[in-house]
C-alpha cells in the first residue's frame, strides 16, 4: 500500500514500512514484527535494493525461501552470502534456521524469518515500480552528483519518460 504527501512517500505491507523524506533524502525503513527501524541514505538504500535483487536471482535460496525445498531437511551447516556493493549491506542466510540477517555498514544488523525477507522484497519491488519513487530516487542522485557525492554510483539511464533503469542484478 503506498502514501503519498508533499514531504514524504511510503509503502506499506504487513512486513515492513518503507519511507522517503523527500525534503531530507532519507529513507526509513521499519520491520513491523522486530519493531526496528533502520534509517539509510540514497546509496545505502540503493546498495539494499542490489543486494535484495541479486540475492533473488540465486535459485538455490529461493528455493528454501519459498519452501520449495524444506528448510528443516538441508544441512545445517550450508549457509549462503551476498554482500551488496563496497559492502555497505551484506545478507546471510542459514536455511535450517530459516532466517536471513542483513548486516548494514552503520553498525546494524537485523534477523529476519523468510516471510520477514520476503516482505521486504515485495516492498522494495513495489517501491521501484512506482514512477513518483522512480523520480524522487533520480532527483536525489541528480542532487548528489551535482554535490560531487555520485562517483560509483549505479548509472542512471534519465532519457526515458518513464524514469530511470536502477540496476537490477549483479553487474559482473
Amino acid at each position: 500500500m503506498k502514501t503519498s504527501s508533499q514531504l514524504q512517500i511510503s509503502f506499506a505491507n504487513a512486513f515492513a514500512d518503507l519511507y522517503l523524506d523527500k525534503e531530507n533524502g532519507e529513507f526509513a525503513l521499519d520491520f513491523r514484527r522486530q519493531e526496528v527501524t533502520i534509517y539509510l541514505t540514497n546509496t545505502q538504500y540503493q546498495a539494499l535494493v542490489l543486494l535484495v535483487q541479486q540475492s533473488l536471482e540465486d535459485e538455490q535460496f529461493v528455493e528454501y525461501l519459498n519452501w520449495q525445498k524444506d528448510p528443516l531437511q538441508c544441512d545445517e551447516n550450508e549457509i549462503i552470502e551476498v554482500c551488496g556493493p563496497d559492502h555497505m549491506v551484506c545478507m546471510s542466510c542459514a536455511f535450517s534456521w530459516e532466517r536471513v540477517k542483513l548486516t548494514f555498514d552503520i553498525g546494524m544488523a537485523i534477523d529476519l524469518s523468510f516471510a520477514d525477507f520476503l516482505g521486504l522484497a515485495s516492498l522494495v519491488k513495489e517501491a521501484q515500480a512506482d514512477l513518483e519513487w522512480r523520480r524522487e530516487l533520480l532527483r536525489l542522485n541528480a542532487n548528489q552528483e551535482s554535490d560531487g557525492e555520485g562517483e560509483g554510483e549505479a548509472d542512471l539511464d534519465s532519457d526515458s519518460d518513464a524514469g530511470p533503469e536502477f540496476p537490477r542484478g549483479t553487474q559482473d
